[in-house]
């Protein structure tokens, strides 16, 4: 899914990055899929800890103007800055300022896509999941439970926190899965796929 969104907000991230790091478009189009994976490699990062606030805190606080001091930004911007100088060879200050704007534009974005998602303003959760997950809310959590391999840690609480309920281990991420899934108390056994599985129902790759 992550694709088709960089297809909507890319045209804009291009001209931020080439007004303000002073690029080509055809250097900045080569940036563009380094930005990609950037952000899915961050995104899936947070999820799969079950870091689901500090994903909400980057997103909201782009309307706040925060966004450049968020730390989960930086760390993305950061991966996104190294990508670039290793592949195309750029300064630092270059690569810094291209990843910069660059991922501000996106992230922007995105951030209002989400906020559209929902019936009012405010971004949570399952508006996370329903635009990075194309809207198959039920096919996301199945990847994300395929990634579990022993306690539930993260997961469970990202489950928790979409399915409205708190979880306990394990057999809490099953008893949710079985009623959002429709597959029971096996439903975490069914899941399979693993991490690459789940990075393939989140963002389509």
């Amino acid at each position: 899914m992550l694709d088709k969104i960089m297809e909507m907000v890319g045209g804009d991230a291009l001209n931020e990055i080439t007004s303000k790091a002073g690029i080509s478009m055809d250097q900045a189009k080569e940036m563009l899929p380094m930005a990609q994976d950037s952000l899915q490699e961050g995104l899936m990062s947070q999820l799969t800890s079950g870091n689901t606030d500090g994903l909400l805190g980057m997103f909201n606080s782009v309307a706040g103007g925060g966004l450049a001091s968020n730390g989960i930004f930086g760390s993305i911007k950061n991966m996104f800055a190294q990508k670039v100088m290793t592949s195309m060879g750029l300064p630092a200050s270059v690569a810094g300022l291209a990843a910069g704007s660059g991922l501000t534009s996106i992230i922007g974005g995105l951030s209002g896509m989400l906020q559209a998602d929902g019936d009012n303003d405010d971004i949570d959760a399952s508006n996370i999941l329903n635009v990075l997950g194309g809207g198959d809310a039920g096919g996301v959590l199945g990847g994300l439970l395929g990634a579990v391999t022993g306690g539930a840690g993260g997961v469970g609480d990202l489950l928790g926190k979409v399915a409205g309920g708190a979880t306990d281990g394990a057999g809490g991420i099953a008893d949710i899965a079985g009623d959002l899934l429709g597959g029971g108390g096996d439903a975490a056994k069914k899941a399979g796929g693993g991490l690459l599985g789940t990075i393939g129902k989140l963002f389509g790759k």
